[in-house]
């Protein structure tokens, strides 16, 4: 790599972990265009594409990353986030696959911001195999998120409600409960941990936990509506 390239590159690098994607995508392309094939450079430039909705495009780098190399888990999942919003479901279930037989390192070795983007990636497939009919999947995808970043309380609720859409209710009970002892005040996950307690049976203790959600916030429509329910039931 010559030093112009390389100059490139690193900025290119700087800019997008700033998220400044614009100012990241000129100098990626500056590298393309000097001939630099180089698999996180076409990573980056699909992360980019797809950011924007230029799934054709994102497709094309994503691709063009795991041909130069086949181990990149990051590009792998990128494509299979891609080709899934794409409508290509089966296409896109392969490539995750491809994702999940890459060894990746213990958690404890590999660098938090690598952790958190492939975290995020996994949960992003669980969404998509959620809404293609595939609960087992997702939660599966989901689980692998919270092993590399178990703080990620949004990801946990994308884990309790999958639970709660195939009548797990105790496991969502758990994984609720694991959310509110880290954030007691995160309402998403109360009302959610109201609505699995009344399914369960357990009125009394679904009312409370919607009292505790206006409590904080009194223009809660949801708990306002669960607590409607109680009160008519």
């Amino acid at each position: 790599m010559n030093e112009v390239v390389w100059q490139q590159v690193a900025l290119g690098k700087g800019f997008f972990e700033k998220s400044q994607y614009y100012e990241a995508e000129e100098c990626l392309q500056k590298v393309v265009k000097a001939g630099g094939r180089y698999a996180d450079v076409f990573c980056m430039l699909g992360i980019i594409a797809h950011e924007r909705q230029a799934l054709e495009e994102a497709k094309a780098f994503f691709e063009l990353a795991v041909e130069l190399n086949s181990g990149y888990a990051d590009a792998w999942l990128g494509l299979s986030l891609t080709l899934g919003e794409m409508g290509l479901y089966e296409e896109a279930r392969e490539a995750q696959e491809k994702a999940g037989h890459i060894r990746l390192s213990p958690p404890g070795e590999m660098d938090a911001y690598v952790k958190q983007k492939i975290a995020n990636r996994y949960s992003e497939i669980g969404e998509i195999l959620a809404s293609a009919g595939w609960p087992e999947k997702a939660i599966a995808e989901y689980r692998r998120a919270l092993e590399l970043c178990p703080e990620f309380v949004d990801i946990r609720l994308k884990l309790a409600n999958a639970h709660m859409e195939g009548g797990d209710w105790e496991v969502a009970l758990e994984q609720l409960s694991h959310i509110l002892h880290m954030q007691p005040d995160y309402l998403p996950a109360r009302v959610r941990y109201g609505l699995a307690l009344y399914s369960s049976g357990r009125i009394a203790e679904a009312r409370a936990a919607w009292e505790y959600v206006l409590q904080k916030n009194p223009a809660h429509r949801v708990a306002r509506m669960y607590m409607n329910l109680i009160e008519t039931r």
